[in-house]
């Protein structure tokens, strides 16, 4: 029985997905006063899985420029090209995060979810993050499928019964999950990995693997003893898993194809899928034959590792269901023509790029398989490791509220780490504000709207050399969102603002307005509002606050990416509004105070930074 799962949800059932029918794909343009310009176009499914966060406190920095920011602007360039997108995520409340939290503060873990999901929310609405749904894993209906999962998995065989250590406390008389226990890494000597994996090395580690383990608890020495647990039995899934990365990583970042085939050529080994603990999703025991129940069942809890991903898979079925769109959810879960995306940083990669995959599969071989796994690496500050445990981090809510969404949003879209690791420094964030967003694209577009009131456009004045300008930086950029390279979709972007710039001080227009007796001012001004217009596109998947305020300035506003001469086209429609700016200037004077918030670097932080 698969309880209220959609049929077509349930493993061996095919869905099979009919003609296409054509349909309107969107308004291409408009302008005041005009009718729009409507072609026909068939959008494709866009799926977006953004990686859960704990929610054991406020979101950092880095969990913005890590997978939320890059996500959101996938997202919102998706849409703007007229596509179907779901972009969904929730609140990871079963990691033993939250557990440690609720033991710190001496509440129970429900409470710590009650208290930062609503936050989590609320951030996600000042920073601009797009969700199409954002849940929780406390759900009815998350644990629902979790628990099918876990079962249909046990009926192919996939799960097996095993003994293993696991730490235990004599001074807690208990098991403790991994988070619990911190130790000294094997491989990297860094003395703050935790049981399962250490974050500086990204190693996966074995109960037993750390050295000098200790409870987080109360600091006293740990023993292994024996427990048995569940493991999924990888490999077998591997043959599967080396077509699958064979076959999809061609597009993928180049470092996560190496990272990934490295792994695969280590060889999987089972991994246990449940833990001795309180806080999780229970099993489904009354659906568990008794010959195949492990020893003190009642007492174990499915690992967040394993269920966490699912959530991926359960929140688009609430989506579904919330919004009454079980057709549409068929369409994106097993039609051909879906295409899906996960952003997420790489300490999550394995588990995108080679346990999710696997799990997919191995629970409905119709389901549609991840096809890019967009992952970033770390972001710094200051050149130090984020950690709020140790002050070194900014508050998300914190910089929005207090320099603006825009700014933070094209700070760390120009740095985000898609290759290395990043740093977010307050000396470049506040130059790049004032010089670069502002002094560079804002003062183009500001002097232009502010030059050319009551200017007469005309669409035949438009030059060569300006349109292949315009055409160039639009192709290159949708060319970089397309392909999840942000970095260098804003690098385009202030190529084109720069262009502007640069036309605009060689033509000296002002000179030429109140005796423009040749045209040239009207010349001038056209190819400055025709740029003005391609920078309105480039700008909308990551500077939402600014395009609403040039929409108005210009009078025009672009419902889809526009494609040939729909820009060219719209110049006549051009009803200017007085110009205003669209970012704020932050005083200088800033830097040294948020650097003096920052703890002093003890000299064991230097020498692992040598």
């Amino acid at each position: 029985m698969h309880c209220g799962n959609p049929p077509w949800l349930w493993p061996g059932n095919i869905y099979r997905v009919g003609p296409k029918e054509s349909r309107l794909g969107g308004v291409f343009w408009l302008w005041k006063n005009k009718k729009p310009s409507i072609i026909n176009a068939m959008p494709k499914k866009i799926f977006i899985g953004v990686a859960w966060p704990y929610v054991n406190g406020d979101l950092h920095i880095g969990h913005l420029a890590g997978y939320l920011l890059p996500a959101d602007i996938f997202a919102r360039f998706h849409r703007f090209l007229g596509n179907d997108v779901l972009m969904v995520s929730g609140s990871d409340c079963y990691g033993t995060p939250i557990t440690i939290e609720a033991d710190k503060r001496k509440k129970k873990p429900e409470d710590i979810v009650r208290e930062y999901h609503p936050r989590n929310v609320a951030l996600f609405k000042e920073a601009g993050i797009s969700f199409d749904l954002y849940t929780k894993t406390t759900t009815e209906n998350h644990k629902e499928i979790v628990q099918n999962f876990f079962l249909e998995f046990l009926k192919k065989g996939l799960i097996k019964r095993g003994w293993s250590k696991q730490y235990y406390a004599p001074k807690e008389k208990k098991f403790l999950p991994d988070r619990y226990v911190e130790g000294m890494c094997p491989h990297c000597k860094n003395r703050d990995a935790r049981s399962d994996q250490c974050d500086v090395c990204g190693r996966l580690l074995e109960q037993g693997d750390l050295i000098e383990p200790k409870s987080k608890l109360s600091g006293s020495g740990l023993e292994l003893k024996d427990t048995e647990h569940y493991f999924l039995d990888w490999p077998q899934l591997e043959p599967f898993l080396k077509d699958y990365v064979k076959t999809r990583s061609p597009a993928w970042r180049e470092w996560v194809k190496n990272e990934t085939i490295g792994w695969l050529e280590k060889g999987l080994q089972p991994r246990a899928i449940t833990r001795d603990m309180d806080w999780g999703i229970e099993l489904p025991i009354e659906r568990i034959p008794e010959n195949e129940r492990v020893e003190n069942i009642k007492k174990k809890k499915i690992y967040v590792w394993f269920e966490a991903v699912i959530g991926y898979l359960s929140a688009s079925v609430e989506w579904a269901r919330e919004h009454g769109k079980e057709a549409a959810l068929r369409n994106f879960w097993y039609g051909k023509d879906a295409e899906h995306y996960y952003f997420m940083g790489k300490d999550n990669l394995i588990f995108h790029t080679l346990f999710w995959p696997g799990e997919l599969r191995a629970y409905n071989k119709d389901l549609h398989l991840p096809d890019v796994p967009a992952i970033n690496h770390f972001l710094n500050l200051e050149g130090r490791k984020l950690s709020k445990s140790r002050g070194v981090s900014i508050d998300s809510a914190y910089i929005i509220e207090t320099y603006g969404v825009d700014a933070v949003r094209f700070y760390l879209a120009s740095i985000m780490p898609e290759t290395t690791d990043a740093n977010f420094s307050w000396t470049e964030f506040i130059y790049k504000t004032n010089s670069v967003l502002i002094g560079n694209l804002g003062n183009f577009i500001n002097r232009t709207i502010a030059l050319g009131q009551g200017a007469k456009l005309e669409k035949k004045l438009i030059e060569k050399k300006t349109e292949k300008e315009v055409i160039k930086r639009l192709d290159q950029g949708k060319n970089a969102l397309e392909h999840t390279k942000f970095k260098e979709y804003v690098e385009n972007m202030l190529a084109l603002s720069n262009f502007g710039n640069k036309y605009f001080s060689k033509a000296e227009p002002w000179k030429d307005k109140d005796h423009d007796a040749t045209g040239s001012f009207r010349k001038v001004l056209t190819n400055c509002i025709y740029i003005t217009l391609g920078l309105q596109v480039l700008m909308k998947p990551l500077l939402p606050e600014a395009v609403k305020k040039l929409e108005t300035l210009t009078g025009v506003s672009f419902a889809a990416w526009p494609e040939g001469d729909v820009i060219k086209n719209s110049i006549s429609g051009v009803e200017l509004g007085k110009a205003i700016p669209l970012f704020q200037k932050i005083d200088p004077i800033r830097i040294e105070q948020e650097l003096a918030k920052l703890p002093i670097e003890k000299p064991e932080e230097r020498r692992v930074r040598g």
